[in-house]
C-alpha cells in the first residue's frame, strides 16, 4: 500500500494571460492571496510550500505575511521558472476554527498569473490563484467525502474587519453542526481560517458570505483524499483548488476523462433549489442548493457535456490507484463554457513524478481551425465532436516540459485546463479562466425567493404583494407577468398585484435577459409559482358563564358582566384574520323567599328533605337551572281549616271558592292544584311563573294543574296564579282572584 505524501494547494505551470479584445477580467494581476492548507498523511521533513508565477514582462514579485512581517522580493521573467518556498511557519496550518496569521499576500510590479503547491513527497495538485480584483464575497464548499481524513476550506481576507458568515453543511471537528449558522471575524487583511470537517465528512454545499461586500479568497478541497473510497482507492493524496465565486458560475461544461488507466469522477454542485442536470442531453438528477450529484466516467478520454438550469460548478477528480500507476488522486476545477478566453501562456513544469503534460481544450465549432498551440494552428482534424454539444468541439494535446502559449484568432474563446501525470502522482487544474457574472434569473414575492418555497405562498384578503424578477448580474431585457386571475398582464418589474377572490393562482413571469455581459447573448426563461388566496372568517359565538366562575377568560380578555357583540379578532394558520361576535350570558346568583299560609290539616309538609310540622322559616342553599347559587328561604305558616266538601256532598247554597296554597305531585295526596267551591258557575285558572312568564290555562270546573309546562315537570316554587269566575247566583259578577300556590316536589 502506497503511503501518500500529498501537496496541498496549487500550483506549477506557470500560466500568462495576454489582454483580450473585450479587455475581460481574468487569472492575471498583479495582487493576490494565498492559504496552504492542511496536508495529512505526511512529515513536516517532507513537506514544502511553493508560489509559481509567470509574469508578461521581467519584473518583480513579492511574496509576503503582513501579519508576520516576514517578506521575500524576487525579480521574475517570462521564460523562466520563478519560485519561491515560503516557510511552514509563515503559512501552514493543520487548525479548524482557528483564526491565524497565516495568509500570504503576492504582489509585482507588473501583470503575472500565479500558482501555489503544498509538495509532501511524491504527490502533489496545483490550483491557480485567482487576483485580488477577481475575489468577491460570495463563495460555496466543494470537497470529496472521506472517511479517515478531514475535508477542509480556508478562508483569507483581503481586506480589514471582514466578517464571514458560514452556513454549514456537514460537521467540523471545532464543535459546529450540520445546518449551522455562525460567523468568523478576521481583523486584517492576511487573517486565515481553515475549517475542517469530522471523519467521516463532507464539507460540500457550505455557504460563505463576507459581510458588506469584502473581498475574500477561498480554498477547498481535501487534507488527503481516497478517491472514490479507502477500500477501494487504498492510497490517498492531498487535494485542493481555489474556489469560483458563485456569481462566476455557469450552466454548461465538458468533462473530459484523462489519459489514464482508471476511470475519473465528476461532482456537481448546486447553487440554487430545483437545478436541473443533463448530462449529454439525459436529466440525470434535480439538486437542491447545496447540493453534490455524483458519478464515475464510463471510459477514459469519455466527453460528457453536462448542462444544468441553475448555475453550477463542476470538478473532476482522478481516482486513487492501489500502488505504482499513472496518477493518483487530484482535484480539477471544469471551467464553465461561459467563461471563455482568448490568449493564455503557461509554463509546464515536472516536479516530482511528473512526466507528462496534456491540455484539454474545448471551444466554438466556428474557432476550429484559429485556434494556435504556440504560434501553430492546431489542424481541425484533432478536433473531436463532443455529444449533444454540437456547438463546440474539443482536442486534447499533449506538451513539453517548458513555456507554451495559446491563442483564438477567431476571438470566440475557450476554456482550458491541465493535466499531468507521473509515477503515483498526478494534478490538474484550470489554467485559466474568464471572470465575468454570469447571472441567474429568480423570482421574489414580498421579498421571499420562490425557490425556498417550492410549495407556493399563502396570502390573505387585501394583501398587496410586491412582484419581483431578479439577476445575479446581468440585464434584463422584458418581463410579462401573468397572475393567472384574468387581470390584464404587466411588463413592469417589480409591480404589485391585488387578488380579489380566493382560490389557487399559477403566477408565471415570461422573460427575457442578457447574461453575459460580454456576448451580449439573450436567454429566455420562464418563472412561475403558485397563490393561494385564503379567506377571512366572521362567526358568532355564544357563551354563557354562573357568577361564581367569573371572571370568564376567553382569548385573552376577562368579562365579568353580560356581553352582546364583542369583536375579537384572531388568526388563522396562514395569518388571515378571522372576526369573533361573542354574546356572553352571566347568570347571576338569586335570592327567592316564600311565604307560605296552608291549612294545618296538610301538615306535616316536607320539602327539598326538611320536615314542616309547625309555623316556622327554613333557608335551602340550592343551585338553579344555570347552575348559579340560589339562596332560597322558605316561611310556613298555618291557620286551621275544615275539610273541604267532597265532590259528591249535597249541594250548599252558599257561595265559596277553596284554592290551595301548596300542593304535591310526585307524591300520593294533594297532586293536583284542583279548585274546589260551592255553586260555582264556570272558573277559568291561568299559572305563571313568579316572574311573570306564562305556564298554562284550564277551566276550574272540570280540569287541573300537574305541575308541569308543555309535559316537562316544572321546577320546586312559588307560582302565581290567576283565577277569574263567576257564581250561579250572580252570573253577571265576574271575579278574580290572584294569589300564589307553592309546589313541592
Amino acid at each position: 500500500m502506497k503511503k501518500v505524501f500529498s501537496l496541498l494547494v496549487i500550483g506549477l505551470l506557470s500560466l500568462v494571460y495576454y489582454p483580450t479584445a473585450a479587455q475581460t477580467v481574468t487569472t492575471e494581476g498583479t495582487d493576490f492571496w494565498v492559504a496552504f492548507m492542511e496536508n495529512a498523511d505526511t512529515t513536516q521533513g517532507d513537506l514544502s510550500l511553493s508560489i509559481f508565477a509567470t509574469p508578461l514582462r521581467t519584473c518583480n514579485m513579492t511574496v509576503s505575511n503582513p501579519n508576520t512581517g516576514w517578506s521575500q522580493t524576487l525579480s521574475i521573467t517570462p521564460s523562466g521558472i520563478n519560485r519561491v518556498y515560503v516557510p511552514l511557519s509563515q503559512a501552514y496550518t493543520v487548525h479548524s476554527g482557528m483564526v491565524e496569521n497565516k495568509g500570504i499576500h503576492v504582489t509585482s510590479t507588473d501583470t503575472i498569473t500565479l500558482y501555489a503547491i503544498t509538495r509532501g513527497y511524491p504527490n502533489q495538485d496545483y490550483t491557480n490563484i485567482l487576483p485580488t480584483p477577481m475575489l468577491l464575497d460570495k463563495y460555496m464548499v466543494q470537497t470529496y467525502p472521506q472517511d479517515r481524513f478531514s475535508t477542509e476550506f480556508a478562508i483569507v481576507a483581503a481586506e480589514d474587519n471582514t466578517t464571514v458568515d458560514i452556513s454549514l453543511k456537514g460537521n467540523t471537528i471545532d464543535g459546529h453542526t450540520d445546518g449551522q449558522n455562525y460567523s468568523i471575524f478576521l481583523p486584517v487583511a492576511g487573517k486565515m481560517c481553515q475549517v475542517q470537517s469530522t471523519r467521516p465528512g463532507d464539507l460540500s454545499g457550505t455557504r460563505i458570505t463576507a459581510r458588506d461586500g469584502k473581498k475574500i479568497a477561498v480554498f477547498n478541497g481535501d487534507a488527503c483524499a481516497y478517491i472514490p473510497n479507502q477500500t477501494i482507492g487504498n492510497s490517498c493524496d492531498h487535494v485542493v483548488e481555489q474556489a469560483l465565486p458563485t456569481a462566476y458560475w455557469g450552466r454548461k461544461f465538458v468533462a473530459i476523462g484523462s489519459q489514464r488507466n482508471r476511470n475519473d469522477y465528476v461532482r456537481i454542485t448546486a447553487l440554487n433549489d430545483n437545478c436541473v442536470v443533463r448530462k449529454n442531453g439525459t436529466i440525470i438528477t434535480t439538486l437542491a442548493a447545496g447540493n453534490t450529484y455524483q458519478y464515475q466516467m464510463g471510459s477514459n478520454n469519455e466527453t460528457d457535456y453536462i448542462e444544468t438550469t441553475q448555475p453550477a460548478m463542476v470538478y473532476l477528480y482522478f481516482a486513487s490507484l492501489n500502488g505504482n500507476g499513472n496518477g493518483d488522486p487530484s482535484m480539477t476545477t471544469i471551467p464553465p463554457i461561459e467563461q471563455g478566453i482568448e490568449r493564455v501562456g503557461f509554463s509546464a513544469v515536472s516536479s516530482g513524478n511528473i512526466t507528462s503534460h496534456y491540455v484539454y481544450l474545448i471551444c466554438p465549432t466556428e474557432a476550429v481551425g484559429s485556434i494556435l498551440l504556440d504560434n501553430t494552428a492546431i489542424s481541425p482534424s484533432q478536433f473531436n465532436s463532443i455529444s449533444s454539444f454540437s456547438s463546440h468541439k474539443y482536442t486534447i494535446r499533449q506538451v513539453s516540459e517548458g513555456t507554451h502559449h495559446i491563442t483564438d484568432t477567431s476571438h470566440n474563446g475557450f476554456v482550458v485546463y491541465l493535466y499531468g501525470f507521473g509515477n503515483r502522482e498526478s494534478y490538474g487544474y484550470t489554467i485559466g479562466t474568464a471572470a465575468r457574472i454570469i447571472s441567474s434569473a429568480y423570482m421574489t414575492v414580498g421579498g421571499e425567493n420562490i425557490n425556498r418555497h417550492p410549495n407556493g405562498f399563502d396570502l390573505c384578503p387585501g394583501q398587496n404583494p410586491l412582484f419581483e424578477i431578479h439577476l445575479d448580474g446581468g440585464q434584463l431585457t422584458n418581463v410579462l407577468w401573468d397572475f393567472g386571475d384574468g387581470s390584464p398582464s404587466s411588463t413592469t418589474n417589480p409591480t404589485n398585484h391585488l387578488f380579489i377572490n380566493e382560490g389557487e393562482y399559477n403566477v408565471c413571469a415570461y422573460i427575457s435577459y442578457i447574461a453575459d455581459t460580454i456576448t451580449n447573448e439573450i436567454l429566455y426563461d420562464t418563472l412561475c409559482t403558485t397563490i393561494r388566496l385564503h379567506p377571512e372568517y366572521l362567526y358568532d359565538i355564544y357563551e354563557s358563564v354562573v357568577e361564581n366562575n367569573l371572571p370568564f377568560v376567553h382569548a385573552g380578555i376577562a368579562y365579568s358582566e353580560d356581553v352582546d357583540g364583542d369583536t375579537i379578532r384572531h388568526h388563522t394558520r396562514f395569518g388571515c384574520d378571522s372576526l369573533e361576535i361573542l354574546h356572553l350570558k352571566v347568570w347571576h346568583n338569586d335570592t327567592t323567599y316564600f311565604d307560605t299560609l296552608i291549612c294545618d290539616t296538610l301538615l306535616p309538609v316536607r320539602w327539598h328533605g326538611v320536615n314542616f310540622i309547625y309555623d316556622s322559616t327554613h333557608i335551602f342553599h340550592l343551585t338553579n337551572i344555570h347552575g348559579a347559587d340560589s339562596l332560597v328561604i322558605v316561611t310556613l305558616s298555618t291557620i286551621h281549616c275544615a275539610p273541604p266538601p267532597r265532590p259528591d256532598t249535597a249541594r250548599v247554597d252558599t257561595n265559596t271558592i277553596w284554592i290551595p296554597n301548596i300542593f304535591t305531585p310526585d307524591r300520593h295526596n294533594n297532586r293536583q292544584f284542583l279548585i274546589k267551591g260551592n255553586n260555582l258557575l264556570d272558573v277559568e285558572v291561568l299559572i305563571f311563573h313568579r316572574w311573570g312568564a306564562f305556564i298554562t290555562r284550564f277551566d276550574g270546573l272540570t280540569e287541573s294543574w300537574d305541575g308541569t309546562q308543555d309535559g316537562k315537570p316544572c321546577p320546586s316554587g312559588a307560582y302565581v296564579y290567576k283565577i277569574i269566575y263567576h257564581f250561579q247566583s250572580e252570573p253577571l259578577i265576574k271575579k278574580v282572584m290572584v294569589g300564589t300556590v307553592v309546589l313541592l316536589r
